[in-house]
């Protein structure tokens, strides 16, 4: 979207501009200029612009200027201007046309060159440009708050498309997401596969807009249109890494030159946008993690302070978090080694949910996921599970033989309880490893009692001591289960053999043979119990 006439004819620069007709147009949108002084100049005008003559040529041609203004081509334009020194007078006729039109007429004063005039054009179009996309700075400190740099980035592209009437699309590339300025650009983008605004797999035509910028126009032949098809993509780089691809959809037409200033101004502030965020992500992940260490270690215990520094890397006091923790249990493999592949796959996993990340020792990392009160607490629990599931899927394809496993407090606290959260974690991982060996996400309410319990896994064998002559044989694997099922069904014989589907008193057999075997005393309930919960170590 370029400027009106009433827009130009304010600047200080065309005071000396005078309308002498088309009052009615001086809202039109001028995309362009275009200069007319060759006898069928007009030919190649397509509209929208506007027409500057120094008027000779309607001077030599009296007849000339009658028949343009009679032509669908002086229709479509948006405005006209004429220096003064070869036309004194326009006759009334003529100015009827342009009245009758509503298009604006204006005389130039014969000093400034057409170059100064076009370049004084240029400057109300990017000064409105910068004023329309004056979105704010984005703050460092808040590089982690996605929902902030999502905002950011939808009012890029939907300023983009109110200006230049052509739809935009962001794709990040690691986390595989699109941004659309509106539904236009999916409606417009004609069935292409996302890949496909950078990588064609078809037959197309390139045209390179700006070499510096990578800036390029795709066009191929379809037989659904009349003319080609086309779009612009721009990638967006930061050091030598393609971040994302910023792409405008012309379909079957083009943008005007002043449209060009948009699309540019738009890309800046993407770029700059991605710099910010990168640059920012690498200076809070060592607050962060300096932050959070300090915090589970105890060393940083006033909550004055803990506030301050919090607040310093964008952390919110007020939040309550849920913080999950991941570790590695390949003991010949340090996660901390592998950083890069680390960030990328956590950018790629936590990028639809804001989420903190600190690498804790070389096999550790923790991370922070605020409650989202837009669902439910169930809600935000599974859906950290599945970016958990997510985030280990990524890291085993790219480090191989690595072996995590996670664990979470899915009890929300504030960051100043972060310290017993992460003790509810290291619990969850070990107490959970024991109970449940195939499992690789463990929450802590689901360890129910076994919460609370100190169980030490290098002294499992003297605590089975007593039923070992049971666990360890092969041929027991029967007696085990029943044994099983018989204190699951509160030492009833009947339900007992009915859900085995064996006899009765096969069951008084396997369970009077299980007393011979074991030192405990079925009738008293805490041996019972304590049999229970070593049955269950044990598997």
């Amino acid at each position: 979207m370029g400027l009106t006439m009433r827009e130009i004819l304010s600047a200080e620069f065309f005071k000396g501009c005078n309308i002498i007709a088309g009052y009615g147009g001086l809202d039109k949108q001028i995309q362009g200029v275009a200069i007319l002084d060759a006898p069928d100049g007009f030919n190649w005008t397509k509209g929208k612009e506007l027409v500057i003559s120094s008027g000779y040529i309607f001077q030599q041609d009296p007849g000339l200027f009658e028949y343009y203004v009679q032509t669908d081509k002086f229709m479509k334009i948006s405005g006209m201007g004429i220096k003064e020194r070869y036309l004194k007078r326009i006759p009334d006729h003529i100015l009827a046309a342009f009245n009758e039109n509503d298009i604006p007429l204006i005389i130039i004063p014969p000093e400034p060159s057409w170059m100064d005039f076009m370049n004084q054009l240029n400057v109300p179009v990017m000064n409105k440009n910068i004023r329309q996309f004056n979105i704010g700075n984005i703050n460092p400190n808040s590089f982690s708050d996605l929902s902030y740099q999502v905002r950011k980035i939808n009012k890029i592209l939907s300023q983009i498309e109110k200006e230049m009437n052509f739809p935009a699309m962001l794709y990040d590339l690691s986390s595989k997401k699109a941004y659309y300025s509106s539904p236009a650009f999916v409606e417009l983008s004609d069935g292409l596969q996302i890949e496909e605004f950078w990588n064609p797999s078809f037959n197309f035509t390139k045209e390179i807009l700006c070499d510096n910028l990578k800036m390029i126009r795709y066009r191929y032949y379809y037989d659904k249109y009349d003319k080609p098809y086309s779009w612009i993509t721009v990638p967006i780089t930061v050091g030598d890494k393609i971040e994302a691809y910023f792409v405008v959809v012309e379909a079957t037409g083009l943008i005007d030159y002043f449209d060009q200033f948009a699309l540019r101004i738009g890309f800046l502030l993407l770029q700059s946008l991605y710099e910010q965020i990168l640059v920012a992500q690498s200076i809070g992940d060592v607050g962060f993690e300096k932050l959070m260490t300090e915090v589970i270690t105890g060393s940083l215990w006033d909550n004055e302070i803990l506030a301050r520094r919090a607040m310093d890397i964008g952390v919110d006091i007020n939040l309550s978090y849920y913080l999950l923790l991941m570790k590695q249990i390949n003991d010949e493999i340090h996660i901390s080694s592998y950083k890069d592949e680390l960030k990328n796959a956590v950018n790629s996993s936590i990028s639809q949910i804001e989420g903190r990340m600190a690498i804790v020792d070389e096999n550790s990392c923790m991370f922070l996921f605020p409650i989202d009160d837009r669902i439910s607490n169930r809600k935000n629990l599974e859906l950290i599970k599945e970016i958990s599931k997510d985030l280990q899927k990524r890291l085993e394809t790219k480090i191989k033989d690595i072996k995590l496993v996670f664990g979470i407090s899915d009890i929300a606290d504030t960051i100043n309880e972060m310290k017993k959260n992460h003790s509810r974690c290291e619990q969850t991982i070990r107490i959970g490893r024991l109970l449940y060996p195939k499992e690789t996400y463990l929450s802590y309410s689901e360890l129910g009692v076994f919460a609370w319990m100190d169980i030490k896994e290098d002294e499992l064998e003297i605590m089975l001591k007593d039923i070992k002559g049971l666990l360890e044989k092969d041929e027991n694997k029967e007696l085990v289960e029943t044994l099983e099922t018989y204190l699951e069904c509160n030492m009833n014989y009947s339900l007992t053999a009915k859900k085995l589907f064996i006899h009765i008193n096969t069951v008084r057999k396997r369970i009077d043979d299980i007393n011979h075997m074991i030192n405990f005393d079925l009738e008293n309930p805490m041996n019972r119990l304590n049999l229970e919960i070593l049955l269950k170590l044990f598997k």
